[in-house]
Order: C-alpha cells, then structure tokens, then sequence
C-alpha cells in the first residue's frame, strides 16, 4: 500500500514538475499562464468544498498572494531562477521526507489534527531539505562552472530549516480545515497527492514567507 502510494507519488511528480520549471525556465507568458492555472484549479477545489463565503475570500486572498509571492521570487536574472527552484525543491523534498520517514518509521504522533504526522516524519522532512544545499551547489559547479549562489552560507541553512518547518505548519493547517469538514482529500486531481491544493498546502506559506525575506533583502 505504501509503496503503491509512494510510485504514484512519484509517477505524478515527473508529470507535473518537468511543466513546472519549465515554464519558469522560460518565464513570461508561460509561467503566468501556469499561475492562472493553478489559481483556478485550487479555487475549484475551495469553491466545490465549502460553502462558506468568508472562508472563500480568506483562502483565496491567501492563494493570490502566494502566486503574486511566486511571480515576484522568480524576478529575472539567473540567481532569482536559481533560488526559486531551490525553494521548491526544499518544499517538495520536505513533503516526500515527511511521507517517506513518516511511513516508515511511524513513531509518535505529531499532532490530532493530522494522525498521519509523527515526528519521526518532521525530522525526515527536515532532512530531506537541508540535502537540497550540498545537491544545489553540486549542480551550479558541475552544470554552470560556477557559484550563482552559495548555499553553504548558514543563512541558507536557517532558511532551510525553517522553510521545512513553515511547509509542515501548512500542511497541518489544511489538514485541520480538511478534517473540519471531514474529507480526507480535497479532490482526486492528482493521482497519490489528491487534490491542487493537497500538494501546495505548505508551499502557499513558504512562497509568502520567503517573498517577505526577499522583498526586504535577506535572500
């Protein structure tokens, strides 16, 4: 079952992400078209699972900002692409370690609002990021002959660090809301992650959070 899970995970994430930095890669037209997407994708699944009108209005504002967020942290240069792409490769990274360490090892619960997370998968999602800077600066020296950015800084670590934890508040956030209103996926769109949102829930905040770090210069 697992495993199952696990490959479907997988299978999806090859579909979806080589689309993803792709249209990062070219930019323009292409991201923006992608951000439209995914906006009315997840407000679909916001619309189709509440009725609520404040609610609607507060994710979606929360949803614009983190696309807005998004389209601001991609900027122009190559340093904006690089770092983009390490934020969401630290993302998604701590998500498949959380699910991965979580499956396996189980241990004690994180939290009631999600039974699913223990803390042995929090400290798999922290791992699985922090690997992301050794792995980024590898590819800058082998691919671009050169340091665009130096994630050994300990600034980078902290970030790390931080964006793993902000990506698991997240994910517990829409657990709650999903458990609220007693549904264990917010769609079926994406084979072994549910719904637009299932798969975006942490990186809505870490896409805020690192606009507000950029935005006043600390990245």
């Amino acid at each position: 079952m697992i495993v199952n899970e696990l490959i479907k995970r997988v299978i999806t994430s090859l579909v979806l992400l080589p689309v993803l930095f792709f249209s990062l890669y070219l930019s323009g037209l292409y991201f923006i078209s992608f951000l439209i997407l995914i906006f009315f994708l997840s407000f679909y699944e916001i619309v189709k699972n509440t009725n609520k009108l404040l609610f609607i209005i507060s994710s979606s504002a929360i949803l614009i900002l983190a696309l807005y967020s998004f389209h601001f942290l991609r900027g122009n240069s190559d340093n904006s692409l690089m770092l983009i792409c390490w934020i969401l490769t630290a993302t998604f990274l701590s998500d498949i370690g959380g699910y991965t360490f979580g499956r396996i090892f189980k241990g004690k619960k994180l939290s009631k609002i999600s039974p699913n997370k223990t803390y042995s998968g929090s400290l798999g999602s922290l791992f699985f990021s922090i690997i992301t800077l050794p792995i980024f600066n590898l590819f800058q020296l082998s691919f671009l002959n050169e340091n665009l950015i130096n994630f050994y800084q300990l600034k980078y670590l902290i970030l790390t660090i931080s964006i793993s934890v902000i990506c698991q508040l997240g994910d517990l956030y829409v657990s709650f809301w999903k458990r609220k209103i007693d549904i264990k996926n917010i769609s079926n769109l994406l084979p072994g992650h549910g719904g637009v949102l299932d798969r975006i829930d942490g990186l809505i905040f870490v896409l805020i959070f690192s606009f507000v770090l950029k935005h006043i210069g600390l990245i």
